[in-house]
């Protein structure tokens, strides 16, 4: 069941206002590409996909410091947060975890193996170029994991030189740099950074309880380096590197065992293209490592995979408005060096995969199929399809219906000599089913986009308590349907510019009991204004209230579960521009200071709600020198 508003139906008159008021713009759309969508370079409508592009421009002038509050600000995608900068945050893509939306890095998946976990809080603002969110079943074109989207994080391409240097609150400090140098045939660029705070105490604290090794504050420090190299060869066609490294450290509140971690994370990849007069062929080699090690007791603990990743794809222009593409994929995980105990701690998987693609004046039709025969778990065969009518130039109508899985973890299926939990060879992957409707309007001056969605995710794996062994096994018992419909709008109106989402979300188990963490309405709203050297910029988050997840509460005796609260929030941002070449920047989080949780710790002895504390008010200055 959808919900109603004053919010929602105020955003949808300002929209329809608006539409009105610019339909008959003599302005022609620029054409937006993706190279997420369907892992070639298009136009954005013409994959009939619903995808949300960021790029370095709007990093630059927004000022955000990371990129769970870059991702906040997408329509369809909510981040439930423990903490600051480097605590645990958890993403959902229109009502769906983590574990169902694949993170690539330049293309190569960066998320833990085993809980489906990705460090987003890890990856350097510093570091990206440009993020794309598609959003539908995906995994015809990447596997497994793509149930409800795909996050593809690009990193940095400079062309030019650039130093900044940003100080704020809890003692934050950040230094990045770029660079590159260019010959004839061979281009290469570079990005580092170093971030670092004392953080501030990332938990509620229940005033009756004595004060523990959890009063205190959690810091945080990342070091990462890149590099993209690309090289023509002319005839033997183009040879890319691209590599991403980040290491560091950050705290966090536990009271019964390790509290801090340390990480060190890497993607690498080595590419080859070349066009040869209607063939277009890719083929890469990547290598990835995400391995974090929780520590602040004798006992570490390490959690870590690595990926080898081959691919091959081409690319066959059959004519003006036939494409076709076809290749296969080969990915390897590793999970030996964790310290989970495993009878298996390696698996491979082969996919094999062919789409095709037909536009012409205003028809539009995508399809692809795929096969993926994961080792252990046996062979999943997904598709994708995708038709779409162009009434003219600025409109375009989408129609897509997709099926996608998430193959089980290699502790699902073989964990051993654990205390609490029992394997599951017989274990299958998770199932999805995605429809979504589409309509977008590009008048130049204005882009509109209206999605409707409906995913239906089966056999969801969890952990159920046996009572003859007391440990928990894994089986294929739960579903979960997430519905709902998201708003769009990026105007140049009164001499600024809107860019305003909406989204109003109904997700439930299959008992019809909501899903916890998620709040069922979702708005942003940003204006800015620039003038020749200054240009600023007021964003608004609202999220509504949220059920939360059972916690014991000792006043009543039980595990109990609660609604967290509705709040809005505010965040100001500006850039002035001293001289050429040198930018001052600055930025506001939390401009009210507003207390609100996104997730609940417990309750005090007195039976309040606890929770992670969010972001306060914090103060961001710099400098950037561009040369």
């Amino acid at each position: 069941m959808f919900y109603q508003s004053k919010t929602a139906l105020a955003v949808c008159a300002a929209i329809s206002f608006s539409i009105n008021a610019q339909i008959n713009s003599n302005e022609q759309p620029i054409e937006r590409i993706t190279v997420t969508a369907n892992k070639f370079e298009q136009v954005l409508n013409h994959s009939l996909a619903t995808v949300n592009i960021i790029d370095r421009a709007e990093i630059e002038q927004s000022n955000i410091r990371d990129l769970p509050s870059l991702l906040n600000t997408v329509a369809g995608v909510d981040l439930v947060r423990n903490g600051g900068f480097g605590q645990k945050a958890d993403i959902f893509v229109r009502g769906a975890t983590a574990k169902h939306t694949l993170v690539l890095v330049n293309g190569v998946r960066i998320s833990d193996a085993n809980s489906g976990a990705v460090s987003f809080t890890n990856i350097p603002v510093n570091s990206i170029e440009r993020i794309e969110v598609v959003k539908g079943a995906r995994a015809a074109i990447y596997g497994s994991d793509a149930i409800a989207g795909v996050i593809n994080i690009i990193t940095r391409q400079a062309t030019e030189h650039e130093i900044s240097i940003t100080t704020g609150s809890n003692n934050y400090i950040n230094y990045q740099q770029v660079g590159s140098v260019s010959a004839e045939n061979i281009a290469l660029s570079f990005n580092l950074g170093f971030e670092e705070t004392d953080g501030y105490d990332a938990t509620q604290k229940d005033p009756a309880l004595p004060v523990s090794k959890d009063h205190d504050d959690d810091g945080y420090q990342n070091k990462n380096l890149g590099v993209n190299l690309a090289y023509d060869a002319a005839d033997l066609g183009v040879f890319a590197l691209v590599a991403q490294y980040s290491e560091g450290e950050g705290e966090y509140d536990n009271a019964w065992g390790n509290d801090a971690y340390e990480f060190e994370n890497y993607t690498s990849k080595l590419s080859w293209s070349k066009k040869v007069a209607d063939f277009a062929h890719y083929a890469s080699l990547s290598f990835s490592q995400e391995e974090n090690t929780q520590t602040g007791t004798d006992v570490q603990q390490v959690y870590s995979t690595e990926r080898v990743d081959l691919e091959y794809r081409g690319l066959y222009t059959l004519s003006d408005a036939v494409q076709i593409t076809a290749g296969f994929n080969r990915l390897t995980e590793d999970l030996g060096r964790a310290s989970a105990e495993l009878s298996i701690a390696e698996r491979d998987n082969q996919a094999f995969f062919v789409g095709g693609f037909y536009q012409d004046h205003k028809f539009i039709a995508n399809a692809v199929v795929r096969t993926d025969d994961y080792e252990h778990h046996g062979r999943a065969n997904t598709y994708t399809t995708g038709v779409g009518y162009q009434f003219n130039s600025q409109t375009t109508f989408r129609i897509n219906h997709g099926t996608a899985f998430r193959a089980p973890s290699l502790t699902d299926a073989f964990v051993k000599n654990s205390p609490w939990y029992l394997p599951n060879e017989q274990i299958k992957p998770e199932e999805a089913t995605n429809n979504e409707i589409g309509f977008s309007l590009d008048t130049g001056s204005a882009q509109y986009d209206v999605a409707v969605f409906r995913n239906k995710i089966d056999n969801l794996i969890a952990n159920k308590y046996d009572v003859v062994t007391k440990k928990y096994i894994p089986y294929n018992v739960d579903s979960a349907t997430m519905e709902g419909a998201e708003f769009s709008a990026n105007v140049q109106a009164f001499g600024m510019s809107h860019n305003i989402n909406l989204t109003l979300l109904d997700a439930e188990d299959d008992q019809g009991k909501d899903l916890v963490r998620r709040p069922s309405e979702t708005f942003n709203y940003s204006i800015s204004k620039a003038w020749d050297l200054l240009d600023v910029s007021l964003a608004m988050q609202y999220r509504s209230s949220r059920p939360s997840l059972a916690l014991y509460n000792a006043a009543a005796g039980k595990s109990e579960a609660t609604t967290l609260p509705a709040f809005t929030i505010f965040n100001l941002s500006a850039n002035y521009e001293v001289f050429n070449g040198f930018k001052f920047h600055a930025r506001i989080e939390n401009l009210t200071d507003k207390q609100y949780i996104t997730a609940g710790t417990g309750y005090t002895a007195t039976g309040e709600v606890l929770g992670y504390v969010p972001l306060g008010r914090q103060v961001y200055v710099g400098g950037s020198y561009r040369f």
